[in-house]
């Protein structure tokens, strides 16, 4: 019973194997599990003759595969099979061992499309014995991808450079890798994969302005067969606006700097932006953006300092560079302030002297406070010419005060002089100077 049993199944296999084998032969890719036998070279192994051989090999073929089928061998002895393969390029080389008689087929991947593979199918025994091997070449059926015939790249974009081809003729091609390289183009890196066969265009935005890149195109299949790559191409982009010159600026308007520079030379002109910081070295914040080559910065203060660069944009928006040494800008300062040399009463008249402290001042303001009774007042005479000023309007038993003010031309005051007192008495005829 055993024995019958045995042999029908034995009978069910063999018509299994068989069928593998068939004309309507379509076989699918696989992958066989890797085997931890030692590899030995097919010279250096006892070829036995007599043993039973690989019968029917045949095999089919893709861009990157070679798949091999053959019939089973029946027989006690054969515990797997050796595979063997050549590129043309030298001899054959052990590149699978399969420890199961059983198996029929075996995939071969990542193959170069361009060379000529040749197989060796021979059957193994577990005492080292292989019988004659089955030779077969593969034909040359799909024909390699071809680079691309056409890329071009377009320079002088602000920030960006274009990249440009025409659809690859062979339609296994479904996407397009695209490459960058710097002007040695001696390394290349992979920028992105544009995953549609009908794609002909990548802006690349990762770019210096006025840099030059090269590029270049490679074609792949959806089975991840790559093209040669394309000619080498090169693009430019967009060069910043030159940096602007003639900055100034002044250092004695009152209330206000004015900045002038000279006029940006580009076509494309968009407008100026002015930049100001207080100190030289720290942070420049944009102030004002105009289309003149000047700018009048206002202040509330005088002797105010602060530094200026400007900038020029194109219509494109680039902007030229702010490393350029800043203009030193400067609010005119205080006048200095008169200094009096000296004050008197003489027959009930003040007298008082002063020195003209700045070459600005064209004129004086002189304040004089008392009290009158429980009131105090303050008179203030203004456009006084001169450096020496008489008082004849006092009153006996009264302390007076007095003290100057400088005006230049544009009426801006200085810090007050110095305070004198003066007392007049009723019976005080004269008094001395001090």
């Amino acid at each position: 019973m055993k024995k019958s049993t045995a042999m029908l199944l034995s009978g069910i296999l063999i018509t299994l194997f068989s069928g593998c084998t068939g004309k309507d032969f379509n076989l699918p890719s696989m992958k066989m599990p890797d085997i931890n036998i030692p590899a030995f070279d097919l010279n250096k192994k006892r070829v036995d003759r007599a043993l039973p051989h690989i019968k029917d090999l045949k095999v089919r073929s893709s861009l990157s595969e070679v798949a091999l089928e053959w019939t089973p061998i029946r027989d006690r002895q054969i515990a797997g099979y050796r595979i063997l393969r050549s590129d043309g390029a030298g001899g054959y080389k052990l590149i699978k061992v399969i420890n199961d008689p059983y198996v029929a087929h075996y995939t071969d991947e990542n193959l170069h499309q361009a060379r000529l593979n040749r197989y060796l199918v021979s059957a193994y025994t577990n005492d080292g014995r292989v019988s004659l091997p089955a030779t077969i070449k593969v034909p040359q059926t799909n024909k390699p991808i071809a680079a691309l015939p056409f890329v071009t790249a377009v320079s002088g974009l602000p920030e960006r450079i274009k990249v440009l081809w025409r659809i690859h003729p062979d339609v296994r091609v479904d996407s397009y890798i695209i490459q960058r390289s710097d002007s040695q183009a001696k390394s290349w890196d992979t920028l992105t994969t544009v995953n549609k066969r009908l794609s002909v265009e990548y802006i690349d935005r990762d770019v210096k302005p006025g840099f030059t890149y090269n590029y270049r195109v490679l074609a792949q299949t959806k089975e991840g067969i790559v093209s040669p790559p394309s000619k080498i191409v090169t693009g430019t982009s967009k060069q910043l606006p030159p940096v602007i010159t003639g900055i100034m600026a002044t250092t004695n308007l009152p209330k206000k700097i004015e900045i002038i520079w000279k006029a940006s030379p580009i076509k494309d002109f968009l407008a100026y932006k002015v930049y100001a910081s207080d100190f030289a070295d720290g942070i420049f914040s944009l102030i004002a953006k105009t289309k003149a080559t000047n700018y009048t910065d206002r202040f509330d203060q005088d002797g105010a300092t602060r530094f200026y660069r400007v900038t020029v944009t194109d219509t494109d928006g680039l902007e030229s560079s702010q490393k350029i040494k800043p203009a030193l800008g400067r609010t005119l300062g205080y006048l200095k302030a008169p200094n009096i040399t000296a004050a008197r009463i003489v027959n009930n008249t003040v007298e008082l002297k002063w020195t003209k402290s700045d070459p600005r001042t064209v004129s004086y303001t002189i304040f004089k406070k008392y009290w009158d009774g429980w009131q105090a007042k303050k008179i203030k005479i203004v456009g006084f010419t001169g450096t020496t000023f008489v008082d004849s309007k006092i009153k006996p038993d009264i302390t007076y005060t007095y003290y100057v003010v400088a005006v230049d031309k544009d009426g801006i005051p200085s810090q007050e002089s110095r305070s004198v007192n003066l007392a007049v008495q009723s019976s005080q005829k004269k008094s001395s100077w001090f």
